[in-house]
């Protein structure tokens, strides 16, 4: 990576550098607008909500119109920058929201899921550490899960092509949010916190959107094994089957 770069990750407190391009910024405002709404219903991810209230929440952007492999090498800085704010903040849950546009209008759901897969396959391939010892470097493992900068992270991507599933739609491009799987280890399904959590988050998606809760959820008390399901689901819930759509392949 390059020694020199103009600065892309800011939090939500602060406002958008004059670097940042009009498009990105605009995504920006819809995404903290859907995450502070309140009426019908409140965004359904509390993390999400408190951090955009509390102004801790983490945006960058990764520019469809340039060279990608210089956007995922910037990306990949400040998801690197991230993650070290979230090491040296271990009681706070942090949350990185990656804004991947301009908005292109009309596309289908297909073509937002293939692009979610090749944002994280060229964020791999910018990775300098090593795959943590506790986590598969094999996609074909069920107990796979995305990392970088050695560590393990839950993400997920959200479109416009969502539709009715509205708790998967920030805006209107694709968001990919990430946050590091240690901010869940207080909250995992065999907790009595945990347990209480996502009972929470389940009241919540009920009122928010009129649709099934994800099969790979799992049943309130754990979710699935492959971690993986749950980043791009299909729109109606059904669980999702064959193999992790990353074939980058061991390390």
């Amino acid at each position: 990576m390059g020694e020199t770069r103009t600065p892309r990750l800011w939090t939500s407190g602060r406002a958008v550098p004059a670097t940042v391009p009009g498009w990105a910024a605009r995504e920006h405002r819809r995404v903290r607008d859907t995450l502070l709404e309140t009426r019908p219903a409140p965004y359904p991810c509390h993390f999400g909500v408190i951090g955009e209230s509390g102004n801790s929440n983490h945006y960058t952007y990764w520019d469809l119109g340039r060279d990608s492999g210089a956007e995922a090498e910037a990306v990949a800085r400040d998801l690197e920058e991230f993650i070290a704010l979230q090491r040296g903040l271990p009681e706070e849950r942090l949350s990185l929201l990656i804004m991947v546009g301009p908005p292109a209008p009309g596309r289908a759901f297909s073509w937002y899921r293939d692009l979610f897969w090749q944002v994280l396959s060229g964020l791999h391939a910018c990775d300098r550490d090593a795959q943590p010892p506790d986590v598969p470097d094999d996609p074909d493992d069920p107990k796979w899960e995305f990392t970088f900068a050695g560590e393990a992270l839950f993400t997920f991507g959200t479109c416009p092509a969502y539709g009715p599933r509205r708790s998967r739609v920030l805006g209107e491009c694709l968001v990919i949010g990430v946050q590091s799987r240690m901010v869940f280890r207080s909250i995992s399904g065999s907790t009595p916190a945990g347990r209480a959590a996502k009972k929470r988050i389940r009241r919540s998606l009920a009122a928010y959107e009129n649709v099934p809760l994800l099969a790979d959820s799992g049943d309130g008390t754990g979710s699935t094994t492959e971690k993986w399901k749950q980043y791009f689901p299909e729109i109606d819930g059904r669980p999702l089957t064959g193999s992790c759509p990353v074939r980058w392949g061991a390390r």
